[in-house]
């Protein structure tokens, strides 16, 4: 399966008015990339993150489906044409619920893997100055995700991602199965139980679930 790429974005840490008086520090404004640029296993070469948890291996590319963007032409105006939410790709139509952990995708000569939720930033609320925002994405499970890249290459700017290797049927588990159990259904020890079977989540998530499960089990 292809999907096209509307744009394929980075950006460089800047200073970013958050508020009506008040300026801070993101990378969160990117724009299209206009030539070949090499994505390495910690993200595009001319892409910045300002924290941590905003990238790494784990966290090399961020991808957000424009279709969702609709979810928020009440809310936000203009309405950006990509990069909205700050996301390496922005993927003309991809839902949640079909991006598996260990999910394989060729992006020009790169391989990019399913690997982490995304986890609303409170500085994207702050921005659209909609005070509400992260905790609707987060209850809609419209949220994008992470990559993380298996092979090294050079995408380009009319590359479409294609779908090149399915997560294994025995242990499939999407990001919207994870946003629900992370943000809604938040106790739920069967759910939490087969996360925790997964191979391809991260460390970090599997021990932010480990002490979710050994809470609910109380």
């Amino acid at each position: 399966m292809n999907y096209q790429i509307i744009a394929i974005s980075t950006g460089k840490i800047d200073e970013v008015p958050y508020g009506q008086d008040k300026a801070m520090s993101s990378a969160i404004m990117k724009k299209p990339i206009q030539q070949s640029m090499f994505l390495s296993k910690t993200g595009f070469v001319e892409d910045e993150q300002q924290y941590h948890s905003h990238g790494g291996p784990d966290k090399a590319v961020c991808i957000f489906s424009k279709h969702n963007y609709h979810m928020w032409q009440a809310d936000i105006d203009p309405m950006p044409e990509y990069a909205m939410f700050g996301e390496n790709l922005t993927i003309e139509k991809i839902d949640e619920s079909d991006l598996y952990f260990g999910n394989q995708y060729q992006l020009g000569e790169a391989i990019i893997e399913v690997s982490e939720i995304r986890e609303p930033c409170w500085k994207i609320q702050s921005l659209y100055g909609v005070k509400d925002l992260v905790k609707r994405m987060s209850q809609t499970g419209k949220t994008g995700c992470y990559m993380r890249v298996i092979q090294e290459g050079h995408v380009k700017p009319d590359d479409h991602m294609k779908l090149v290797k399915e997560a294994e049927p025995a242990t499939r588990l999407s990001i919207a199965d994870i946003n629900d159990v992370f943000y809604v259904d938040r106790k739920n020890i069967v759910k939490l139980e087969y996360a925790l079977r997964n191979p391809y989540i991260t460390d970090e998530r599997r021990q932010t679930l480990e002490k979710r499960l050994a809470k609910a089990k109380k």
